[in-house]
């Protein structure tokens, strides 16, 4: 049985509501802002609202949300962990800070509420998706390159007949640290022995000719020369680390259930037919969303 909701009743979530009623009542409006030029009242801002393209967004999240609250659950706990999940990707501390503002949120507890929000339209698109086991696991062997850190060193060169050069000598048994502080031509980690630290098949800020010749290799193993566009490198992996399944499971299932997840328009359409309309000047807002 579907539930209406009337748009009447959401606004008591807004101080709102008394210009509601007053537009309908005849009574005096009550008067926020006094001044010797004029007055504002509370039916000049809930006009200004309704009339605006920002307010009417408002309403929709109120509306929104408050029906998807009632159909599904999102604990703090899940809201938490996604939080969790985007401050190890972005980094450190200064890198957290400088996503927050590039993503405009003012603060954690903005961040937070968008997290949960997502969540709800997430529950809501994948209802009644399933995802097996088998399915998770063969997904992760799949990729297993997202889930596996390699820990890499590198020789730059300029040219392909010097890095082939490099190669003979660590074939002959030249010490590979030795080398890449000599002739690299990245100077940086040549100061470290041509050490690069950690990569992983999600690591967007390297070159991917590059990324995919160090996944390939097993600890230890060292490349033949790989071209980029900055010349030659001879890549050696020196430590794997893998994430096992059991920690990525969750996330996984995510994927796998986004990937079938219902288009939001077809959501919101559905939820526009448990909303009844009381407020005219709110009806635009809450009109079907044509597929894109």
């Amino acid at each position: 049985m579907i539930k209406i909701i009337k748009i009447a009743a959401v606004l008591s979530l807004l101080f709102l509501v008394g210009a509601c009623s007053t537009l309908t009542s005849g009574e005096e409006p009550e008067l926020l802002v006094t001044t010797e030029y004029g007055n504002i009242s509370k039916d000049d801002l809930f006009k200004e609202v309704a009339n605006s393209e920002r307010g009417k967004e408002l309403i929709q999240k109120l509306v929104y949300m408050q029906i998807l609250k009632g159909k599904y659950e999102v604990s703090e706990k899940e809201v938490n962990q996604r939080l969790g999940e985007i401050k190890e990707q972005v980094g450190d501390e200064e890198a957290y800070t400088m996503f927050l503002q590039k993503q405009g949120f003012n603060n954690e507890e903005e961040l937070k509420d968008h997290i949960e929000q997502s969540l709800y339209f997430f529950k809501a698109t994948t209802e009644g998706v399933e995802v097996s086991d088998k399915q998770i696991k063969d997904y992760y062997e799949q990729h297993k390159d997202q889930y596996t850190e390699v820990r890499t060193s590198h020789i730059l060169v300029d040219d392909e007949s010097t890095a082939k050069e490099i190669e003979k000598e660590l074939k002959n048994g030249a010490d590979f640290a030795e080398l890449a502080k000599k002739q690299s031509t990245d100077q940086v980690s040549a100061e470290e022995g041509g050490d690069l630290g950690y990569l992983s098949g999600r690591s967007q800020e390297m070159d991917p000719t590059f990324l995919a010749a160090a996944m390939k290799l097993k600890k230890g193993e060292v490349s033949e020369p790989v071209k980029t566009v900055f010349g030659y490198h001879i890549i050696k992996v020196t430590e794997i680390k893998e994430t096992p399944l059991s920690d990525v499971k969750d996330q996984i299932k995510q994927a796998l259930m986004s990937r079938d997840a219902k288009p939001v328009q077809e959501i919101l359409n559905n939820l526009n037919k448990e909303i009844e309309i009381e407020e005219a000047a709110f009806k635009d807002a809450f009109k079907d969303v044509e597929p894109k």
